[in-house]
């Protein structure tokens, strides 16, 4: 009697288990390659392409570089824009260790904030310019008569530990440079009359 209690309790334990796995495998987030897609670009990140391809890349390219955009690449033939900025989080690498916060020597130390320590000298003045740092990257491309914006985010430590990635698609941004876009192309040109 009691052998078989014990065997209905594994069962039971093996059937709730499975039934907890199987319905968090049920909420999870759609794969990035599948047809819903993990990175859908929002509506405001896609606008219908006007002007001269070559004035569009031109206006693109400045209003990047207005915002504070570095650069990276442009293809004439693809009509795209790729460009980074990077900012510094200061902060967010706050770490609450037990050892207590390495400073101007590095390293490794025992004893922590309120005695003395020990510890192994590495990065003469490692201490410093520690923030980790956001990298945004940000491509526009106008393949056919569509504009389309993607752009994601990076947060490293200043060892180059990832501490978050992510899409990075906000509506607000584009509609921003969707604006600032046009009203670059509808400048009217030096030397032409109004």
């Amino acid at each position: 009697m009691n052998d078989r209690f014990r065997r209905a309790r594994r069962w039971s334990s093996l059937c709730i288990g499975l039934a907890i796995l199987s319905g968090c495998q049920a909420l999870s987030a759609p794969g990035p390659t599948s047809s819903a897609g993990g990175d859908v670009l929002p509506s405001a990140c896609r606008w219908p392409a006007s002007g001269d391809s070559l004035e569009r890349l031109r206006a693109t390219r400045d209003a990047l570089e207005s915002q504070g955009y570095a650069i990276l690449d442009t293809d004439a033939t693809l009509g795209l824009v790729s460009a980074e900025r990077k900012t510094a989080q200061p902060g967010l690498g706050a770490v609450n260790s037990p050892f207590g916060r390495t400073g101007f020597w590095g390293g490794f130390g025992l004893g922590g904030r309120h005695g003395y320590s020990l510890g192994l000298f590495q990065n003469f003045g490692g201490g410093y310019n520690t923030d980790p740092v956001q990298i945004e990257r940000v491509s526009v491309v106008t393949p056919d008569a569509t504009t389309l914006v993607d752009r994601d985010s990076v947060v490293v430590d200043y060892n180059g530990y990832l501490i978050d990635a992510r899409s990075y698609n906000q509506p607000s941004f584009c509609q921003q440079l969707h604006q600032d876009i046009e009203s670059r192309l509808n400048q009217p040109t030096a030397g032409a009359a109004p």
